[in-house]
């Protein structure tokens, strides 16, 4: 009867910790969904009608008078803006799969302008950047590409990676190596919060550098239609998901319960 009774909590326990994760992710998926829609809601305005405030605006990238490009630390561009991001290859007790272990994003201070007017944008200190990357994968067989091993040795965050040689095979651990930049003459897009400043010659002017009341900030090479629809379907497969776990582990959790 105990034993009966001790199986019953064990299987209860695994059905319900199963559920609790599906729960999760019903969580984060209404989160990218309401991010979605606060997103959506943000009008594009043109820039010579900016007010201070949470604003979004289209245009084209430049370098502003005091800043210079930086190079991309792996393709070697000139950019304006730069996102890196290293994945290596884990499995373990936990199960397997991606872990980022290395994440970067650099910027200089740029002017955004359209057809009527610029304003200044700055990234803040904790980024902000959604930028296209172009990804590197490499192997446990492979040997990395020289970029690769030049952007090791200069990035002391990054380590060479465990790697074994066993006669002509070098076996090491897999890893991606992704980098996004935005260039100088890019077409982007920004949210934020916008707010004036005085310029070194008494002028009031604009500048777009914090992020909006909820927390967003955005200067992203993608388009607002395209950021609204990637959140927006990111949310809804993460509902789903969680909804079907949620599902599957309380009738196991009923059925295992009733028959144990």
């Amino acid at each position: 009867m105990i034993q009966d009774l001790i199986l019953k909590l064990v299987g209860a326990f695994i059905g319900l910790s199963i559920a609790g994760y599906g729960c999760y992710m019903i969580y984060k998926g209404r989160e990218k969904w309401a991010k979605s829609d606060r997103l959506d809601d943000i009008d594009t305005t043109p820039i010579s009608g900016l007010q201070s405030g949470t604003v979004g605006v289209k245009g084209t990238a430049y370098l502003t008078e005091d800043t210079d490009v930086i190079e991309s630390p792996i393709e070697k561009k000139n950019a304006l803006a730069v996102h890196v991001t290293v994945e290596e290859w884990k499995s373990g007790e936990d199960g397997k799969g991606w872990i980022t272990i290395h994440e970067e994003e650099l910027g200089v201070p740029i002017s955004v302008g359209d057809e009527t007017g610029e304003v200044r944008v700055e990234l803040p200190d904790d980024g902000g950047l959604d930028i296209e990357q172009t990804q590197t994968k490499v192997d446990s067989d492979d040997e990395p590409p020289v970029r690769i091993q030049q952007y090791i040795e200069n990035e002391p965050n990054i380590d060479e990676g465990t790697r074994h040689h066993h006669g002509p095979v070098s076996i090491g651990d897999r890893r991606r190596y992704s980098e996004g930049v935005i260039e100088p003459g890019e077409d982007v897009y920004v949210v934020g919060t916008a707010r004036e400043v005085q310029s070194d010659w008494g002028e009031q002017t604009g500048v777009i550098d914090e992020p909006t009341e909820s927390g967003q900030f955005i200067l992203s090479d993608r388009s607002k239609a395209e950021l609204v629809q990637e959140a927006k379907q990111g949310g809804h497969n993460q509902l789903a998901l969680g909804g079907v776990i949620v599902l599957i582990s309380t009738l196991f959790t009923i059925i295992f319960w009733i028959n144990a």
